[in-house]
């Protein structure tokens, strides 16, 4: 079993539950010494190295069954590499992978923060709107 730490697009249900088929415990958690960037013209972001005094928060799903870790895998595409990392919540640390900009893309990431508030008011829909998940 898998555990899966999530920091952007995948933290919101709506998305999550169009690419996942299993139902999975979830935690708030922090990763540290990554940053979240805006991707351009992009309404997601990466996750990049970032100096060890930074964080992140976003949602740890534990026990991914492998099926869906592969579903996550092709819904993440070929710009993400998964990662191991430890992932803190409230009452544990946890390794768990996240989805990791390459650093071969990092031309496509601005230096700008994503914002997650923005997403879930306005971007989620315009991304829920291309996005046509898969056959179950």
């Amino acid at each position: 079993m898998t555990h899966i730490f999530t920091y952007g697009s995948l933290m919101f249900e709506q998305v999550w539950n169009q690419v996942v088929s299993g139902t999975y415990t979830r935690y708030p958690a922090t990763v540290s010494g990554f940053v979240r960037r805006a991707l351009l013209h992009e309404h997601y972001p990466a996750l990049l190295p970032g100096p060890v005094n930074t964080k992140v928060d976003g949602i740890l799903y534990v026990n991914l069954d492998e099926e869906d870790v592969s579903r996550l895998d092709e819904f993440e595409g070929s710009i993400y590499e998964r990662r191991s990392v430890q992932v803190m919540t409230e009452n544990n640390i946890f390794t768990a992978e996240a989805y990791v900009l390459k650093d071969s893309y990092r031309h496509i990431a601005s230096n700008q923060n994503w914002d997650p508030e923005k997403f879930e008011n306005d971007g989620i829909h315009r991304f829920l709107g291309t996005y046509f998940g898969f056959d179950r």
